[in-house]
């Protein structure tokens, strides 16, 4: 049995590790004020800028002062055509073009994104795990590299994305080295190996054999916890050390304390979260990267720049783990100890950041407006924001936080950011390294945060009313539960079944909201089709649901007209039963 030493775990809020009921899922307000600020222009991939020396240099500033107003900063289709990554089949990348609606340039990103990670999969040799670019090819690590699960993580996300089993065996093959290695307390990055990969895999596919790997490395991983520090050792050496890293890989071991692993993990995983919170975040919110310990006492020793400019400055990615591993520690413990040190940190980068929200890949860079960005940051920094959004009990912190991960994301859409040419790479201009010189390039983990951003506001109020639904009718089982407007109830059915939606007329429809009971510990494959007659039926969309939520997840498709909707689905990650709490059908978003 583990032990921990220090604080104990409280009590977990019951809101906080998954939605309300119908209605209301964590998420700010529907409607949202139109306006998007705008930084100086960055280059189209050549490492010149688009307009040397044209357009306004980005602009610093602070939390609510009137510089940025990350609260009301998003053009209301956004969500829409974010969501639209879901559509099949996706609109040709050339739509990216300066000019094209939004609907089209985010329709071109789910075709760039699939394109790509597909295209650098088949090019990756076997137990190798693509890194960063440099010009028009990727480097590599090997199984162990410290990145090298978000690979394999960033191919489930395209899965969920499509429901196609070609994505699903693409993801096992690629994470197949990584799950061979031998595991021990003296392995390191164990929790990015094997998060977004087997733990990524598992929820989405309730394959057992991915459950056992995780809970492997999740038990190696905290035989590097130490109780007088109250931390996991990060990196090799005689002097215990932690990086700001590591707050994100403990989403492990909370997982694993849930999945049948020893409940110290989660004990675990809590009080190294709290050392961080402590001696990492500074009075106004930015952090440093990398501090020492005696291990003798508990105490710091001495903290270092680590990737950072300098000691006193906070590395950009350094800033995004702790938004993205604090939001994920509030989600997992209800701790509002985590939900200040969330918001501690997001209001910082907030106030900080350029006003396209991709920092420079330092805040304290003297070279700013000249130096890189780092859009792998901006990624990870919008990942954890949507997800802050959706747990936090401010109404006013929820709406200001989705804004800002929109808006975020919407820059990240744009031709500044999305790599149209020779970078193979979905994402341009991020840093891997400042002191090794490896700028202004692709980043694969850059990219796999990028669509879990994107595929996590599913999960967020489209803001758009649902069609009236005239009828239900299913070929098993009775849908009244499925349109009652309660939670509680469901459709329930076995093995492949559907359940038809008759509208009041023919519309023009976009997308569907689903609620699967039980969610956030199942997955099912959905596929939508629509008909005029209720007899011939057109498929229009096929995806898989994220095994994170027992709330409503949207779910879009390119606007046709139809009277009736249907929904069709065989099954859960658990077994042969269906069972769907609630749908409704929209409009175009």
């Amino acid at each position: 049995m583990l032990t921990v030493r220090r604080a104990a775990l409280p009590p977990a809020r019951p809101d906080a590790r998954k939605c309300t009921r119908a209605g209301h899922t964590g998420e700010g307000p529907a409607r949202l004020a139109r306006g998007l600020t705008r930084a100086r222009p960055l280059s189209d991939g050549t490492g010149q800028d688009a307009a040397a020396g044209s357009g306004p240099v980005a602009r610093r500033g602070r939390l609510g002062v009137s510089r940025h107003h990350w609260g009301t900063i998003v053009v209301p289709a956004l969500l829409a055509a974010l969501v639209m990554l879901s559509v099949a089949p996706p609109a040709s990348a050339s739509a990216a073009a300066p000019g094209a609606s939004f609907a089209d340039r985010a329709r071109a990103v789910g075709s760039l994104v699939l394109e790509r990670m597909a295209t650098t999969d088949d090019r990756t040799p076997p137990r190798r795990y693509a890194y960063y670019t440099v010009g028009d090819l990727w480097k590599y690590c090997g199984a162990d590299g410290w990145a090298a699960g978000f690979v394999p993580g960033g191919l489930w996300s395209c899965y969920q994305l499509t429901g196609a089993a070609s994505w699903r065996d693409r993801a096992l093959k690629r994470e197949a080295a990584i799950g061979r290695q031998e595991v021990s307390a003296a392995s390191l990055n164990l929790g990015g190996l094997f998060f977004p990969s087997f733990v990524h895999g598992f929820a989405l596919t309730g394959d057992g054999a991915l459950r056992v790997t995780a809970l492997r490395a999740a038990r190696a991983m905290a035989g590097r916890y130490n109780p007088v520090v109250g931390a996991m050792q990060s990196r090799a050496g005689d002097r215990f050390n932690v990086i700001i890293d590591s707050l994100m890989k403990s989403q492990l071991l909370w997982w694993a304390a849930r999945n049948g692993g020893d409940p110290a993990l989660a004990d675990i995983a809590t009080q190294h979260a709290l050392t961080i919170a402590r001696d990492f975040v500074r009075d106004d919110g930015s952090t440093w990267h990398h501090v020492y310990y005696d291990t003798t006492t508990g105490q710091v020793t001495e903290r270092v720049a680590g990737s950072a400019y300098s000691v006193d400055s906070t590395w950009a990615r350094g800033q995004a783990w702790a938004i993205l591993g604090f939001s994920a520690a509030y989600r997992a413990t209800g701790d509002e100890r985590f939900l200040e040190a969330a918001r501690k940190v997001t209001d910082w980068y907030l106030a900080d950041v350029p006003d396209d929200g991709v920092p420079y890949w330092d805040f304290g860079d003297p070279a700013i407006p000249d130096a890189p960005r780092d859009s792998s940051a901006a990624a990870i920094a919008a990942s954890g924001m949507v997800d802050l959004s959706l747990t936090d009990p401010s109404e006013s912190r929820r709406a200001t936080y989705m804004a800002a991960a929109r808006s975020i994301l919407s820059s990240l859409m744009s031709p500044a950011y999305l790599s149209l040419g020779a970078d193979p790479a979905v994402l341009l201009h991020g840093t891997y390294s400042h002191s090794m010189g490896v700028v202004d390039c692709g980043l694969a983990y850059g990219d796999a945060f990028f669509l879990e951003a994107l595929l996590r506001l599913r999960r967020t109020d489209p803001g758009v009313a649902a069609l009236r639904v005239a009828a239900a009718r299913a070929d098993k089982g009775d849908p009244a539960g499925a349109v009652d407007g309660d939670l509680d109830t469901c459709w329930a059915s076995r093995g492949r079944a559907s359940l038809d939606l008759r509208l009041s007329g023919t519309r023009s429809v976009g997308a569907v909201r689903v609620a699967l009971a039980g969610g956030d510990r199942r997955a099912a494959v959905l596929r939508v089709f629509v008909s005029d007659d209720g007899r011939s039926w057109t498929p229009v969309l096929r995806t898989v649901t994220s095994g994170e939520t027992a709330g409503f997840e949207t779910l879009d498709f390119p606007s046709t007209p139809a009277r009736w909707v249907r929904i069709t689905c065989d099954g859960t990650t658990t077994g042969p039963v269906n069972r769907i709490s609630e749908t409704q059908v929209l409009p175009p978003l």
